[in-house]
């Protein structure tokens, strides 16, 4: 097993991460997208230059060190969903795998359940819309074959406020995992899923953006 010696760093100080130094969550953010993309798929990181950065970046997960015990290696993956997006992959002593989201060990804040079975529940609405449209950002109009984003006109968190202004049915508070361990409504709560969906399929205006536009775009201000 990984020996851990280094002390976990603390969410909002100025961050060193390695031989790395930080000012900003943005700055890390970006380095560590930068640095999976330049290292590409590969099934073990164990011996790769890298591999120290990453250990003392999970140290930052709402969920270590429970998260990464046992861990062994790391392996760099496409999505499920969305192969253009590489997610980091645990490699544990028994065999089994799990994925670790790097943009949580960035900010250093746990996933909202309910948020997330939102976006799970229009996975599919998210989908067609990517298959049935050209790669170039709407803003921009740069083509950008490898990276490019379906983003909501009208804020995805926009359009869950306005949902639960108007929804009379109590929010699910038990959720379930899907196969790429993401939270899920469950089977009771069908009937609050497919109300969220034909709101969101009514209500919501996509359209396609380069990484850059999306990435710079001013978040929903309530």
């Amino acid at each position: 097993m990984v020996q851990y010696g280094v002390k976990r760093l603390l969410y909002n100080s100025i961050m060193d991460i390695g031989s790395k130094h930080f000012t900003t969550k943005k700055q890390l953010e970006e380095y560590t997208r930068h640095l999976i993309s330049t290292i590409g798929i590969c099934s073990s990181l164990l011996y790769n230059e890298h591999y120290p950065f990453f250990l003392e970046l999970f140290q930052r997960h709402p969920r270590y060190p429970e998260k990464i015990q046992n861990m062994i290696d790391i392996s760099i993956q496409p999505n499920k969903i969305t192969p253009q997006y590489l997610e980091l992959h645990l490699l544990h002593s028994d065999g089994t795998t799990d994925d670790i989201s790097w943009k949580q060990c960035v900010s250093g804040k746990a996933r909202n359940p309910f948020h997330c079975a939102l976006r799970v529940a229009v996975d599919d609405q998210i989908m067609s819309f990517r298959q049935s449209h050209h790669m170039i950002c709407d803003i921009c109009n740069k083509i950008d074959a490898n990276e490019y984003h379906v983003d909501h006109v009208i804020h995805f968190e926009h359009i869950i406020f306005d949902f639960l202004q108007t929804n009379q049915l109590t929010p699910p508070t038990v959720f379930q995992n899907t196969y790429d361990n993401r939270k899920a409504f469950t089977d009771n709560d069908k009937e609050y899923e497919n109300q969220w969906k034909l709101y969101h399929k009514t209500h919501a205006i996509l359209r396609i953006l380069c990484r850059s536009c999306n990435l710079t775009r001013p978040n929903w201000k309530k």
